[in-house]
């Protein structure tokens, strides 16, 4: 039955101006799970792949050895797991099987030790390997990579088996642990497949957490293959979309065209909305209420049996002539517009910098007050030709991404 979604939206300006030119509107789109999915639990397939290359030596590998225990020990039975290490060749430690011999497979952890240099694509295959191994109904297939290093020679490989990952049904949820790794890489990894940007573990110590991030995400899974179509009528054409939650994210161009923008949101999550904001291009109109937009969400939920369940919203917007009506502003859309713009200057800065060691682009003050002051003194340091350490360029580009998750500077 419809109701396991909700599909809502919210203008920039729910009054526009009637004017003789066109004029930018935007539309924020939330999709959330509703309380019809909250006891939902689909079974989880993972691979852990992990680097156990020589520089993982010390802190890392013990952490992430006690990270991959404390996932085995948040699985259930009827969930299945791997796990394979990799240097410059790969391992199978845990072959893909049921989560049912805790104390066999973490004492598998036990013996893992560092060795070697970093190919992460034989990790990759193996892992992908195991993920297939089983046909399990209904599951959430998840490969976490993790690494500290640049992989030698084969990032071409490693991209195209994010897209085979993908091909699969199979999101790949990249880890970066210490300053070293290649943070373009790994978020094309993690975004050809489905998954998400890599996550930043700046420190062995918070190996912890971050497992246990993403053992919650997993579980939290219950409304799968979300799709959000915006269909618009003559006279409206789209200019830019963005996801803004749970991270900011531009959505590819090739998604938007003269009548249509589509949106693949993937897995829902209970209680986490998943929100996409849309600029779009109005040309001129009379004093009126006028349908700019008709959103449509599709998705399954699999444990039901519910495949292509559909959900619509109109999206309308009155034309005034009332300047007092017209100057009324949604402050948590343009927050959001405000932040995916801030996130999309600071990345632009932070690709000039790693290509170059400087930096041209300068952030206006409407931009820099949305970050906070440790972003801010670095993004300055590089605008006067200062250097930045590795850990900083991942720490920023970490954080601006989560800009919209912070909702304490809302505009008055």
């Amino acid at each position: 039955m419809p109701g396991e979604v909700t599909l809502a939206h919210q203008l920039g300006k729910d009054f526009m101006p009637v004017t003789g030119g066109s004029q930018v509107a935007y539309v924020l789109l939330e999709a959330k799970p509703s309380d019809l999915v909250a006891q939902v639990r689909l079974p989880l397939n993972f691979a852990l792949v992990i680097d156990h290359s020589g520089s993982m030596r010390g802190a890392k590998l013990k952490n992430v050895r006690e990270a991959v225990k404390m996932v085995i020990d948040r699985l259930e039975p009827t969930d299945y797991i791997s796990v394979v290490i990799f240097d410059d060749t790969a391992q199978v430690i845990i072959p893909s099987m049921p989560c049912n011999d805790k104390p066999g497979m973490k004492a598998a952890m036990d013996r893992i030790q560092d060795a070697g240099g970093t190919t992460m694509s034989l990790g990759m295959i193996q892992g992908l390997g195991e993920l297939r191994r089983w046909n399990i109904p209904n599951a959430i297939n998840r490969m976490i990579l993790l690494t500290d290093g640049v992989t030698y020679g084969d990032t071409d490989r490693c991209r195209q088996l994010a897209r085979d990952a993908a091909a699969n049904g199979i999101s790949i949820y990249p880890l970066g642990i210490g300053s070293d790794w290649d943070e373009s890489l790994l978020d094309d990894i993690g975004q050809l497949s489905g998954g998400m940007p890599a996550e930043f573990i700046k420190s062995p110590a918070d190996a912890m957490l971050i497992f246990e991030q993403q053992v919650q995400s997993a579980v939290a899974v219950a409304v799968r293959n979300a799709t959000v179509t915006l269909r618009l009528p003559a006279g409206v054409t789209p200019r830019k979309a963005v996801k803004v939650l749970p991270l900011i994210r531009d959505i590819d161009q090739s998604s938007l065209s003269d009548r249509q923008v589509i949106i693949s949101l993937g897995d829902l999550e209970k209680d986490t909305a998943q929100s996409v904001l849309v600029e779009l291009m109005i040309d001129p109109r009379p004093a009126g209420l006028f349908r700019i937009a008709q959103a449509e969400l599709s998705y399954d939920v699999p444990v039901t049996g519910i495949v292509g369940e559909r959900v619509r919203d109109d999206i309308k917007v009155t034309f005034t002539n009332d300047p007092n009506q017209a100057a009324q502003v949604n402050a948590l859309v343009m927050n959001f517009a405000e932040k995916a713009n801030a996130q999309r200057l600071v990345t632009r800065v932070l690709d000039e910098y790693k290509r170059t060691g400087k930096a041209t682009t300068r952030l206006a003050p409407n931009v820099t007050r949305v970050l906070d002051e440790e972003t801010q003194a670095a993004i300055e340091q590089i605008n006067q030709g200062q250097q930045i350490s590795q850990e900083q360029v991942k720490t920023i580009g970490n954080k601006t991404r989560k800009l919209t998750q912070r909702l304490d500077d809302l505009l008055p």
